[in-house]
Protein backbone atom coordinates (compact mmCIF):
# COMPACT_ATOMS: atom_id res chain seq x y z
CA UNK A 1 0.00 0.00 0.00
CA UNK A 2 1.23 3.49 -0.92
CA UNK A 3 0.48 7.08 -0.07
CA UNK A 4 1.68 9.15 -3.00
CA UNK A 5 2.88 12.34 -1.34
CA UNK A 6 3.34 14.34 -4.54
CA UNK A 7 0.70 14.56 -7.27
CA UNK A 8 -0.47 17.56 -9.28
CA UNK A 9 -3.86 18.20 -10.84
CA UNK A 10 -4.71 21.07 -13.12
CA UNK A 11 -7.35 22.42 -15.44
CA UNK A 12 -5.77 24.65 -18.06
CA UNK A 13 -8.80 26.91 -18.50
CA UNK A 14 -8.43 28.10 -14.88
CA UNK A 15 -5.63 30.28 -16.18
CA UNK A 16 -3.18 30.69 -13.27
CA UNK A 17 -0.52 28.16 -14.33
CA UNK A 18 2.10 30.52 -15.64
CA UNK A 19 4.69 27.78 -16.18
CA UNK A 20 2.45 25.61 -18.40
CA UNK A 21 2.86 26.54 -22.06
CA UNK A 22 1.26 25.33 -25.33
CA UNK A 23 4.79 24.56 -26.52
CA UNK A 24 4.75 21.57 -24.14
CA UNK A 25 1.80 19.55 -25.50
CA UNK A 26 2.33 16.65 -23.09
CA UNK A 27 1.67 18.79 -20.04
CA UNK A 28 -0.47 21.53 -21.59
CA UNK A 29 -3.75 19.68 -21.11
CA UNK A 30 -6.03 18.91 -18.22
CA UNK A 31 -4.84 16.37 -15.66
CA UNK A 32 -7.53 15.45 -13.15
CA UNK A 33 -7.97 12.65 -10.59
CA UNK A 34 -9.91 10.35 -12.91
CA UNK A 35 -7.03 10.34 -15.40
CA UNK A 36 -4.61 8.65 -12.99
CA UNK A 37 -6.98 6.68 -10.79
CA UNK A 38 -6.84 3.39 -12.74
CA UNK A 39 -3.02 3.36 -12.62
CA UNK A 40 -3.03 4.29 -8.94
CA UNK A 41 -5.53 1.58 -8.11
CA UNK A 42 -3.45 -0.97 -9.99
CA UNK A 43 -0.42 -0.01 -7.88
CA UNK A 44 -2.30 -0.11 -4.52
CA UNK A 45 -2.17 3.64 -3.94
CA UNK A 46 -4.43 4.37 -0.97
CA UNK A 47 -4.29 8.15 -1.11
CA UNK A 48 -2.43 11.14 -2.58
CA UNK A 49 -1.33 14.59 -1.50
CA UNK A 50 -2.34 17.10 -4.18
CA UNK A 51 0.48 19.64 -4.39
CA UNK A 52 0.07 23.11 -5.83
CA UNK A 53 0.76 23.85 -9.48
CA UNK A 54 -0.09 27.56 -9.18
CA UNK A 55 0.81 30.08 -6.44
CA UNK A 56 -2.75 31.16 -5.73
CA UNK A 57 -5.35 30.65 -3.04
CA UNK A 58 -7.89 30.08 -5.83
CA UNK A 59 -5.98 27.01 -6.97
CA UNK A 60 -5.93 25.70 -3.40
CA UNK A 61 -9.73 25.89 -3.27
CA UNK A 62 -9.87 24.15 -6.66
CA UNK A 63 -7.78 21.27 -5.26
CA UNK A 64 -9.86 21.12 -2.10
CA UNK A 65 -13.03 20.91 -4.18
CA UNK A 66 -11.46 18.03 -6.13
CA UNK A 67 -10.69 16.31 -2.82
CA UNK A 68 -14.34 16.44 -1.83
CA UNK A 69 -15.31 14.66 -5.02
CA UNK A 70 -12.38 12.23 -5.19
CA UNK A 71 -11.54 10.33 -1.99
CA UNK A 72 -8.12 9.37 -3.39
CA UNK A 73 -7.03 12.95 -2.49
CA UNK A 74 -6.34 12.81 1.25
CA UNK A 75 -4.64 16.19 1.56
CA UNK A 76 -3.76 19.42 -0.26
CA UNK A 77 -0.50 21.37 -0.10
CA UNK A 78 -1.35 24.85 -1.34
CA UNK A 79 0.63 27.52 -3.15
CA UNK A 80 0.59 30.83 -1.27
CA UNK A 81 2.93 33.80 -1.51
CA UNK A 82 4.96 33.99 1.72
CA UNK A 83 5.74 37.71 1.48
CA UNK A 84 2.13 38.70 0.89
CA UNK A 85 0.35 40.66 3.62
CA UNK A 86 -2.55 38.24 3.10
CA UNK A 87 -0.56 35.06 3.80
CA UNK A 88 -1.79 34.45 7.36
CA UNK A 89 -5.37 35.35 6.44
CA UNK A 90 -5.28 32.96 3.47
CA UNK A 91 -4.00 30.17 5.71
CA UNK A 92 -6.84 30.91 8.12
CA UNK A 93 -9.44 30.74 5.36
CA UNK A 94 -8.10 27.49 3.95
CA UNK A 95 -7.84 26.00 7.44
CA UNK A 96 -11.64 25.79 7.50
CA UNK A 97 -11.35 22.82 5.15
CA UNK A 98 -9.94 19.67 6.83
CA UNK A 99 -8.32 18.64 3.55
CA UNK A 100 -5.90 21.57 3.75
CA UNK A 101 -2.66 20.10 5.08
CA UNK A 102 0.01 22.66 4.30
CA UNK A 103 1.75 25.07 1.94
CA UNK A 104 4.56 24.71 -0.58
CA UNK A 105 7.25 27.39 -0.87
CA UNK A 106 10.28 27.66 -3.12
CA UNK A 107 13.95 27.61 -2.22
CA UNK A 108 14.23 31.10 -3.67
CA UNK A 109 12.04 32.41 -0.86
CA UNK A 110 14.61 31.21 1.67
CA UNK A 111 17.55 32.57 -0.32
CA UNK A 112 15.89 35.98 -0.48
CA UNK A 113 15.32 35.90 3.27
CA UNK A 114 19.04 35.39 3.93
CA UNK A 115 19.95 38.75 2.44
CA UNK A 116 16.82 40.82 3.05
CA UNK A 117 15.95 41.44 6.71
CA UNK A 118 12.38 42.52 5.96
CA UNK A 119 11.80 39.42 3.84
CA UNK A 120 13.31 37.25 6.56
CA UNK A 121 10.94 38.66 9.17
CA UNK A 122 7.96 38.16 6.87
CA UNK A 123 8.95 34.60 5.99
CA UNK A 124 9.52 33.68 9.63
CA UNK A 125 6.13 35.12 10.53
CA UNK A 126 4.49 33.00 7.84
CA UNK A 127 6.32 29.85 8.89
CA UNK A 128 5.27 30.41 12.50
CA UNK A 129 1.68 30.66 11.31
CA UNK A 130 1.98 27.25 9.63
CA UNK A 131 3.54 25.74 12.74
CA UNK A 132 0.87 27.19 15.03
CA UNK A 133 -1.83 25.68 12.83
CA UNK A 134 -0.16 22.26 12.81
CA UNK A 135 0.36 22.43 9.06
CA UNK A 136 3.17 20.99 6.95
CA UNK A 137 5.62 22.89 4.77
CA UNK A 138 6.67 21.54 1.38
CA UNK A 139 9.84 23.06 -0.07
CA UNK A 140 10.81 22.94 -3.74
CA UNK A 141 14.53 23.67 -3.59
CA UNK A 142 17.61 22.81 -5.59
CA UNK A 143 21.12 22.23 -4.22
CA UNK A 144 22.02 25.94 -4.17
CA UNK A 145 19.08 26.68 -1.83
CA UNK A 146 19.25 23.75 0.60
CA UNK A 147 21.57 25.49 3.06
CA UNK A 148 19.31 28.56 3.05
CA UNK A 149 16.30 26.35 3.72
CA UNK A 150 18.11 24.78 6.67
CA UNK A 151 19.10 28.20 8.02
CA UNK A 152 15.54 29.47 7.72
CA UNK A 153 14.06 26.52 9.58
CA UNK A 154 16.61 25.88 12.31
CA UNK A 155 14.66 27.99 14.80
CA UNK A 156 11.32 26.33 14.01
CA UNK A 157 11.63 22.77 15.34
CA UNK A 158 7.86 22.52 15.69
CA UNK A 159 7.24 22.91 11.94
CA UNK A 160 7.20 19.68 9.94
CA UNK A 161 8.72 20.22 6.50
CA UNK A 162 9.47 18.12 3.44
CA UNK A 163 12.04 18.86 0.73
CA UNK A 164 10.65 17.78 -2.64
CA UNK A 165 12.32 15.67 -5.34
CA UNK A 166 15.41 14.58 -3.37
CA UNK A 167 16.48 18.23 -3.27
CA UNK A 168 16.96 18.07 -7.07
CA UNK A 169 20.58 16.86 -7.25
CA UNK A 170 22.49 17.00 -10.52
CA UNK A 171 22.21 13.39 -11.63
CA UNK A 172 24.93 13.25 -14.23
CA UNK A 173 28.71 13.42 -14.12
CA UNK A 174 30.47 14.15 -10.85
CA UNK A 175 28.80 13.94 -7.45
CA UNK A 176 26.86 17.09 -6.51
CA UNK A 177 28.89 18.33 -3.53
CA UNK A 178 26.63 21.35 -2.95
CA UNK A 179 23.67 19.01 -2.64
CA UNK A 180 25.52 16.79 -0.15
CA UNK A 181 26.47 19.76 2.03
CA UNK A 182 22.90 21.03 2.08
CA UNK A 183 21.43 17.60 2.77
CA UNK A 184 23.89 17.03 5.62
CA UNK A 185 22.80 20.30 7.24
CA UNK A 186 19.10 19.55 6.75
CA UNK A 187 19.43 16.05 8.16
CA UNK A 188 20.47 17.54 11.48
CA UNK A 189 16.99 19.03 11.87
CA UNK A 190 14.67 16.38 13.36
CA UNK A 191 11.62 17.98 11.69
CA UNK A 192 13.15 17.68 8.19
CA UNK A 193 11.95 15.08 5.68
CA UNK A 194 12.65 14.42 2.00
CA UNK A 195 10.43 13.11 -0.77
CA UNK A 196 11.76 10.37 -3.00
CA UNK A 197 9.83 11.97 -5.85
CA UNK A 198 10.39 13.36 -9.30
CA UNK A 199 12.90 10.62 -10.06
CA UNK A 200 11.72 9.89 -13.61
CA UNK A 201 12.58 13.43 -14.69
CA UNK A 202 15.76 13.82 -12.64
CA UNK A 203 17.46 11.07 -14.66
CA UNK A 204 16.72 8.88 -17.67
CA UNK A 205 17.92 5.81 -15.76
CA UNK A 206 17.95 4.92 -12.07
CA UNK A 207 21.67 4.36 -11.55
CA UNK A 208 22.79 8.04 -11.50
CA UNK A 209 20.29 8.59 -8.68
CA UNK A 210 21.37 5.64 -6.55
CA UNK A 211 24.21 7.44 -4.69
CA UNK A 212 21.83 10.25 -3.75
CA UNK A 213 19.08 7.94 -2.53
CA UNK A 214 21.64 5.91 -0.57
CA UNK A 215 22.93 9.10 1.07
CA UNK A 216 19.40 10.15 1.97
CA UNK A 217 18.77 6.82 3.67
CA UNK A 218 22.11 7.10 5.45
CA UNK A 219 21.39 10.60 6.77
CA UNK A 220 17.62 10.56 7.27
CA UNK A 221 16.82 6.88 7.74
CA UNK A 222 13.62 5.18 6.68
CA UNK A 223 11.53 7.22 9.12
CA UNK A 224 11.99 10.59 7.34
CA UNK A 225 11.65 9.70 3.66
CA UNK A 226 8.41 9.68 1.63
CA UNK A 227 7.30 8.18 -1.67
CA UNK A 228 6.04 10.59 -4.34
CA UNK A 229 5.43 10.15 -8.06
CA UNK A 230 5.28 13.78 -9.27
CA UNK A 231 2.51 12.76 -11.68
CA UNK A 232 1.73 14.09 -14.28
CA UNK A 233 5.13 15.81 -14.65
CA UNK A 234 6.58 12.31 -14.32
CA UNK A 235 4.96 11.42 -17.65
CA UNK A 236 7.86 13.22 -19.32
CA UNK A 237 9.97 10.26 -18.21
CA UNK A 238 7.52 7.37 -18.25
CA UNK A 239 4.21 6.05 -16.95
CA UNK A 240 2.79 6.09 -13.44
CA UNK A 241 3.83 2.45 -13.08
CA UNK A 242 7.35 3.48 -14.13
CA UNK A 243 7.43 6.09 -11.37
CA UNK A 244 6.56 3.47 -8.76
CA UNK A 245 9.08 1.05 -10.23
CA UNK A 246 11.84 3.69 -10.20
CA UNK A 247 11.13 4.34 -6.52
CA UNK A 248 11.15 0.64 -5.65
CA UNK A 249 14.31 -0.04 -7.65
CA UNK A 250 16.26 2.57 -5.68
CA UNK A 251 15.29 1.41 -2.20
CA UNK A 252 18.29 -0.01 -0.35
CA UNK A 253 18.32 -3.81 -0.21
CA UNK A 254 17.50 -5.40 3.09
CA UNK A 255 14.91 -2.90 4.35
CA UNK A 256 12.63 -4.71 6.78
CA UNK A 257 8.86 -4.76 6.13
CA UNK A 258 8.18 -2.10 8.75
CA UNK A 259 10.71 0.30 7.21
CA UNK A 260 9.31 -0.35 3.73
CA UNK A 261 5.81 0.47 4.86
CA UNK A 262 6.96 3.67 6.53
CA UNK A 263 8.61 4.93 3.34
CA UNK A 264 5.75 3.78 1.11
CA UNK A 265 2.94 5.22 3.21
CA UNK A 266 3.43 5.58 6.96
CA UNK A 267 5.73 8.60 6.90
CA UNK A 268 3.36 10.51 4.61
CA UNK A 269 0.50 9.79 6.99
CA UNK A 270 2.52 11.13 9.91
CA UNK A 271 3.99 14.17 8.15
CA UNK A 272 0.66 15.34 6.75
CA UNK A 273 -1.40 14.35 9.79
CA UNK A 274 -3.53 11.85 7.92
CA UNK A 275 -4.11 9.39 10.73
CA UNK A 276 -4.08 5.65 9.99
Amino acid sequence: MYIDSHVHYWEIARGDYGWLKPSDPLLYRDYLPEHALPDMTARSVDGVIAVQAAPTEAEAWFLLELSRRHPIIVGVSAGLLPFSDDFAAAVGRLRSDPGFKGVRLGGGDFKRARTDAAARAKLTEGLRTLAAEGLTLDVLAGPDALAAVAAGLEELPELRFVVNHLGSPAAGGTRDATWSEGIERLSGLPNAHVKLSGMLTLSESPEPLRPYVDELFERFGASRLLFGSDWPVALKGGSYADAVERFESLLPPGLDPEALQRVRAGNARAVYGLGK
